[in-house]
């Protein structure tokens, strides 16, 4: 393949002309970070040649502007252009004025191809998919300027690499018949991630600094007043001993954090420990607390402790340092971890920021900013819905259409209350045991069977899909939602009794999540569409989207109409909308 390196115009041009309709394109930067990074440089390739083009500091203003004005024209001329995570290239050309539409992502394919792969990285795809030698991957931390001829080889390998993985990809979503999820959900859906990452959320600086205080204090206070509930003082000591060697050691403190030192702790004020972890320990987890809750004074502190704690070391704490120039935070939202299709996110993570806690609504940290407010759109029974779909069940369609209360409907069936009902709704979709009922409902796993088996009788339907669910995973070790994306468990068939049954709770879930997770990027996509308004976040099934005050009732309705127009069902889904100035004024 031509290699060139490129510094003007006139050969850019050139090289340019005869480049074929797809080419792949991979930016360098001088950092990840949106805000500050600058454009250093770019290559391209279509498979038979390839540049990379150098914009050191040393060129003046008036040169890097001619090389970047050529590919301008050229990407909105491109058939396809392809990247390796998208958003982060096209965010960083958005700096320069270049806005282009037909895109391809190579990290996202190879996601949807096989979301059990252990990296989508670049370096990791090129030696896993393309074979290509260790050797022959380098890394670099930053731009070196230094040794332009070894610094653009590594670049131009990341392009001609990226142009190689589309080429492949193509071929398996032909093969897996996943082109209506990849070309009608997910590209589009990159846009989403991109503007994401240039628009941030506006946040209220001092009043998460009046929160840090206050959290901090109510933290260290109720250190004091757990030590006094156990009749104890910090300056008490007392013993632990190392399982293996069952070595005495003498500490002077508790670690209220550690599952360790708080489980013969709890077990002392006589509560019993029925949760357990995967490999069959003692849990102090969520499940524990949650059935706990205002059953000894000191566990009630102990819980708020543990949320302060989680405050304070996920948020409020580091929280400064995620406050950009302009007063926004831009977290990194990834799309290519999870097998739902759902977002992960970091820096800070906005998927946890906690609702109805008791401690800090975290979320009134976000907030629209001057001459703008928030419209903040899910959609209503989202979940339940799509089981019906799936399942296309009778009983639970005509519940929808005639606007009945399903929960209640479910209570009366199965003989339990309203909220034991929601719990059975929900622990359904979510391919919940008979094991994990009898936890929720404190009841033997024979109870939990016979109110299950008054929920299928109820919805005979649901019943059906799930043996469905199981003859396909004996079949073939995968299961695939309506949109196409596909689940996929490797050696089902060698997997224990167990691990089967573990693998289908996941499968019938990611059934319904997954579909849930594809709607909200279908109508994300569509949302903005509007140039007038801005998606700011996305947390869970939530599109956070900032509106000018004076266009909220037009915004409302565009938002509305792509959330409920997103996909074709046979029962509506419906979308709740609330307008507001801060994100935790949110009533759920």
């Amino acid at each position: 393949m031509e290699r060139k390196i490129i510094t003007d115009a006139h050969t850019l041009k050139h090289f340019c002309s005869k480049l074929a309709p797809e080419f792949s394109l991979d930016t360098e930067t001088t950092s990840l970070d949106w805000y500050t990074q600058e454009l250093v440089g770019f290559s391209l390739c279509d498979g038979r040649q390839a540049c990379y083009v150098s914009l050191p500091h040393a060129f003046n203003d008036q040169r890097r502007k001619e090389l970047v004005e050529v590919l301008d024209f050229y990407v909105g001329e491109a058939e396809c252009v392809i990247m390796h995570n998208a958003p982060f290239d096209m965010a960083m050309l958005y700096k320069h004025g270049i806005r282009f539409d037909n895109i391809f992502d190579t990290m996202t394919a190879w996601h949807l191809i096989d979301e059990n792969l252990p990296s989508k990285s670049l370096k990791y795809l090129a030696r896993t998919i393309l074979n290509v030698p260790p050797e022959k991957i380098k890394e670099y931390d930053k731009v070196d300027d230094t040794n332009l001829a070894k610094f653009s080889e590594y670049a131009l390998n990341d392009a001609i690499w990226t142009y190689q993985l589309y080429k492949r990809a193509l071929v398996e979503i032909d093969q897996q018949n996943l082109g209506r999820l990849v070309w009608d959900i997910e590209m589009p859906f990159q846009h989403v991630l991109t503007q994401l990452r240039i628009n941030g959320a506006a946040v209220d600086r001092q009043l998460a600094k009046e929160e840090l205080v206050r959290v901090r204090h109510l933290y260290y206070q109720l250190e004091d007043e757990m030590y006094k509930e156990l009749g104890n003082t910090k300056s008490n000591w007392y013993f632990t001993i190392t399982p293996r060697s069952r070595k005495v050691v003498l500490n002077q403190h508790i670690n209220f954090n550690s599952s360790d030192q708080m489980i013969p702790i709890i077990e002392s004020l006589g509560i019993k420990i029925t949760e357990t972890t995967k490999k069959g320990n003692k849990s102090v987890g969520k499940a524990f607390k949650e059935r706990i809750v205002g059953t000894h004074p000191f566990l009630d502190k102990w819980i708020k402790y543990g949320k302060c704690a989680k405050l304070l070391s996920s948020f409020l704490e580091p929280f400064e340092k995620f406050i950009d120039g302009d007063e926004r935070i831009r977290s990194d939202f990834h799309n290519a971890v999870t097998s739902s299709g759902r977002l992960s996110c970091s820096d800070p993570n906005v998927e946890q920021l906690p609702q109805n806690n008791d401690v800090c609504n975290i979320r009134n940290l976000y907030v629209a900013s001057p001459g703008n407010t928030l419209i903040v759109a899910d959609y209503s029974s989202q979940e339940l819905r799509i089981l019906a779909e799936e399942t296309n069940d009778a009983a639970l369609k005509k519940a929808f259409r005639e606007g009945q209360d399903l929960h209640a409907i479910t209570a009366e069936s199965c003989g339990v209350s309203r909220t034991g009902a929601k719990r059975i709704n929900f622990g359904i979709s979510y391919g919940k045991s008979p094991f994990g009922f009898a936890q929720d409902f404190r009841c033997s796993i024979k109870e939990a069977e016979e109110f299950l088996e008054k929920f299928f009788t109820k919805y005979p339907s649901v019943l059906t899909r799930m043996d469905s669910v199981k003859v396909k995973l004996n079949k073939d070790g995968w299961v695939c939602n309506i949109s196409g994306r596909r689940r996929r468990f490797p050696d089902y068939n060698k997997k224990s009794k167990w691990q089967k049954m573990r693998c289908f709770r996941q499968a019938f879930n990611f059934l319904i999540q997954s579909f849930a997770a594809d709607m909200v990027k279908i109508a994300a996509s569509r949302v903005i569409t509007n140039p007038v308004l801005r998606v700011v976040n996305l947390v869970h099934d939530e599109i956070v989207t900032e509106c000018p005050v004076n266009y909220v009732d037009q915004g409302v309705a565009w938002v509305k109409e792509c959330m409920e127009n997103a996909v074709k069902l046979s029962l509506d889904i419906p979308a709740d909308i609330c307008v507001v100035d801060r994100y935790g004024s949110v009533e759920k």
